[in-house]
């Protein structure tokens, strides 16, 4: 039974500016003391999965359990590792969970969930509300669901459900009945998960033996039922006594039979603290790697506190006896305790439904603020958040309907700043001022606010400056000399360019020319309102078909999607002194959309791509469900990690931009790694 009562500047501006003072975002704030992860265990990324079972799939294992985290979200998270050893996680689509309150049965007590897979469909069995219930998704990370909400069984109380499947194809169900005390029954499901067979149901186990009721409790508790079939015998892996006794461990039973009479092997534990040196052993799965066995379950967090429970791992063999009986053999030697793999890093989706994402921190507030494309016309939408999981809905922050207004439509690209008291938003739209009618009229505008959900308003009433060509996608830096840069995208519209690529397209695929977006960059002055000197060419395309980003760059081109080569949605960084410029090629509407990266030792320098590019790309090719992923930027949370916040698409949303947010590290060639999109 499980109880839950159980030294560099990010730039989003940190400085002193002649004529507007000083530019505060992102800077580093203490831990959240009310946290329970912090006072609990901040340095040994231990997993804290209670009740766990592994469940292996398509070259991974999943590890599923109660969660003990305290994350205010109830459901259930979901691990992944591919050897057994590194683990990272939680990889859940929903923030972590695959399966969340809301989505399925229950409002509390999410305890000990069980995974299989059948004909095309994942399924979960888990305890809510004392009571047991089945959901289904299309995939092991999530989400799963039910399309009506209710428990498998309308009466009484029952826990800790393990769903086996017999030689002859039956379904039975070993559960956890309350009643005087906890106890193991078993009964046969019907094919279609409805419910139980009730006129089959048969108890298994109660607690008998000294060791299953050392505290003489007058509720005794045999609990958490998993089962095997080996050399045509029965095996009932079980615990006893309270969990939150020490004395919690793992018994074995044998039967000829689902329904036993079972025979307990042994009067002792097969697997306690006495062989484990964990109290509070027990409550977990038996699952098997090539031809060794495994039994994952959960410990006390310390000799002195059950909460929250940690999760671990044994090998066990078995040892044939004389009667022909084996005997599973723990080997306590090899007990260990499961961890997070901190050279893995988290990516997981948000509910809203944006383009060209954009994460401010407020300090002031202590509230996160998002901002993208989408969301409402003319203007901007904005939600906020204090966790980055959980996104509030807020109001419209930037309406193009306003006196000083310069933009008629188009409205793209939201980057917003903290100076000093005030909130500025630079963005792109499409210029009223167009006496050609040119079809792209972009250019880039800053708006001013005293608060983070605005109104913004309108400086000069015109764009920041004319360069002579439509313009989108503006980022602003800040330079440790105090010195002020606007990075912005030349849109590919009337911008043929002849290349190898140009050359091949045009007389392989017949394209009358190939159009492309580059990247450039301008100092702004002390007002961050306008430009000083002309803007400089920094990242295009490539133009050999041999150089090594050719083949990422050009996939749109190549692949007869379209006759364009973006170069846009740039953002600069400065890390391990030098400056990191991140951008995304491909057609933004498409599949290819990715992310790469430049470095170099000066903001308007020369730039050299990586090697390791794209750093950020679909995953659908090999089996993924995430596409179109780009447009990016980065920020740092209240703890001063730093984050990348971009948009793509999955197999389930379709055409429409999904908020993603991932963990940016540097590895040590300070190359930069934003966290792997999930499956």
């Amino acid at each position: 039974m499980v109880a839950s009562k159980s030294n560099f500047f990010f730039f989003i501006f940190s400085f002193f500016i002649l004529g507007i003072g000083f530019l505060n975002l992102g800077c580093r704030v203490l831990p959240d003391q009310n946290h329970e992860w912090s006072k609990v265990d901040s340095s040994n990324q231990g997993l804290f999965q209670a009740d766990p079972t592994v469940f292996y799939h398509d070259g991974y294992y999943y590890l599923y359990g109660t969660n003990g985290d305290q994350d205010t979200i109830l459901g259930f998270k979901v691990y992944r590792s591919q050897d057994l050893a590194h683990w990272e996680g939680p990889v859940g689509v929903n923030n972590g969970f695959v399966l969340r309150k809301g989505d399925s049965f229950g409002t509390t007590g999410f305890w000990a969930p069980q995974v299989w897979y059948e004909k095309g469909k994942f399924y979960m069995a888990y305890t809510a509300n004392e009571n047991i219930a089945i959901a289904t998704s299309d995939s092991p990370i999530g989400p799963f669901k039910q399309t009506t909400s209710k428990p498998l069984i309308n009466t009484g109380k029952q826990i800790d459900p393990f769903v086996f499947t017999d030689s002859n194809g039956k379904k039975y169900l070993y559960h956890v009945r309350l009643d005087k005390g906890n106890r193991i029954v078993v009964a046969e499901l019907k094919a279609d998960y409805s419910g139980i067979k009730e006129e089959t149901l048969k108890e298994c186990l109660h607690a008998s033996l000294p060791w299953e009721n050392t505290a003489q409790a007058s509720w005794p508790v045999v609990e958490g039922p998993t089962v095997l079939l080996k050399d045509n015998k029965y095996y009932l892996f079980y615990s006893a006594n309270d969990f939150r006794n020490p004395d919690y461990a793992v018994g074995v039973a044998v039967a000829d039979n689902v329904y036993g009479p079972w025979k307990r092997i042994g009067t002792q534990p097969l697997l306690s603290k006495a062989n484990s040196k964990w109290s509070g052993t027990g409550h977990g799965d038996v699952f098997k790697k090539d031809n060794q066995w495994y039994y994952v379950c959960h410990t006390h967090y310390s000799e002195n506190k059950v909460a929250p429970r940690r999760s671990a791992i044994v090998p066990f063999h078995f040892d044939k006896q004389k009667d022909g009986v084996s005997v599973p053999v723990f080997d306590g030697n090899k007990f260990s305790l499961i961890k997070t793999d901190t050279n893995k890093n988290s990516a997981y989706a948000t509910d809203v439904a944006f383009g060209d994402p954009f994460i401010l921190y407020d300090r002031k507030s202590d509230t996160y603020y998002l901002y993208g494309t989408g969301g409402t016309a003319n203007g901007f939408m904005a939600y906020s958040s204090k966790d980055l999981k959980n996104w509030k809905k807020e109001r419209k922050v930037y309406d193009g309907n306003q006196p000083k207004a310069w933009g008629i439509k188009d409205f793209w690209a939201p980057e917003v700043y903290q100076v000093n008291n005030k909130y500025y938003i630079y963005y792109s739209a499409h210029w009223k001022e167009n006496p050609n009618q040119e079809q792209e009229n972009y250019r880039i505008g800053v708006a001013v606010a005293d608060h983070p959900l605005g109104p913004f308003i309108d400086i000069t009433g015109s764009p920041i400056f004319d360069p002579g060509y439509p313009i989108i996608d503006a980022n602003v830096f800040r330079d440790e000399d105090h010195r002020n840069y606007l990075f912005f995208s030349r849109c590919c519209y009337e911008h043929p360019v002849e290349s190898e690529i140009a050359t091949w397209a045009k007389k392989k695929l017949g394209y009358k020319a190939i159009e492309e977006s580059w990247v450039y960059g301008v100092e702004l002055d002390s007002s961050l309102s306008k430009v000083i000197g002309a803007p400089k060419l920094l990242i295009k395309p490539p133009q050999s078909m041999n150089d090594d980003q050719s083949e990422w760059e050009s996939r749109s081109v190549t692949s007869g999607e379209i006759n364009r080569r973006w170069t846009e949605g740039s953002f600069l960084i400065k890390e391990n002194d030098r400056y990191y410029m991140m951008y995304s090629a491909n057609y933004f509407a498409g599949e290819n959309y990715a992310v790469g990266y430049a470095t170099a030792n000066a903001p308007l320098g020369k730039y050299r791509k990586s090697a390791s590019n794209p750093i950020l790309e679909k995953n659908t090719d090999k089996g993924g469900m995430l596409s179109g992923t780009g447009h990016n930027s980065l920020f740092r949370d209240r703890n001063g990690k730093l984050l990348c916040v971009y948009h793509g698409r999955t197999t389930k949303t379709g055409d429409e931009r999904i908020v993603f947010i991932s963990e940016v590290s540097f590895d040590a060639n300070n190359e930069l790694k934003i966290a792997t999109p999930i499956k």
